[in-house]
This record gives C-alpha cells, sequence and structure tokens, in this order.
C-alpha cells in the first residue's frame, strides 16, 4: 500500500500521530504530478480527489474509485475484493 497526498510531509507526520502507527509510508505529492497523471487533481482547490487505485504486480489499474469515501464502509469492501482477486491470482 502507498498513499500517496499532495499534502505537506509535516501534515503526513500528524496524520500518522493520530493514527498512533502505520504500517506502510504516507508519499508526498508535493509537486502535484503523480495525481496531476492519474487525473485527479481539483484544479479549483489545489488539491487530489480522494482516490483508490489498486495496481497489480504487472503494473496493471484493476480497480480505480475516483469518489472513495472514508466513512462508507461499501468502499472499502470494494477495495478489498479487488485486493482478494489479485491475491487469488498470484496464488494460482
Amino acid at each position: 500500500m502507498l498513499p500517496i497526498s499532495v499534502d505537506h510531509i509535516n501534515s503526513h507526520r500528524v496524520f500518522a500521530a493520530s493514527m498512533g502507527t502505520l504500517p506502510y509510508p504516507l508519499l508526498a505529492d508535493w509537486h502535484k504530478q503523480t495525481v496531476k497523471d492519474y487525473k485527479v487533481f481539483n484544479e479549483k482547490g489545489g488539491t487530489a480527489i480522494r482516490s483508490v487505485f489498486v495496481v497489480n504486480k504487472a503494473g496493471i489499474i484493476t480497480y480505480i474509485n475516483t469518489s472513495f469515501k472514508a466513512d462508507k464502509k461499501e468502499d472499502y469492501e470494494e477495495v478489498f475484493s479487488e485486493l482478494e482477486k489479485i491475491r487469488d491470482q498470484n496464488n494460482s
């Protein structure tokens, strides 16, 4: 898992501290190039649109949700389902 945010690294530190510990790094897209490449940059606000992309080992995007809601259980379930599909494909 590689969470990417256009927020400053100091914001990442505050977020990570608020969560206790995170088992993955938080990546900063300070120049906003990644969010532009993935077409999830909100030009008006200068922020990223909260999104989830699942990329398999071959580098192929297998799942996209550009309206991910952190408080919506179904959004998490969809991501987990896609991750399970990839896991199962890798184990066959």
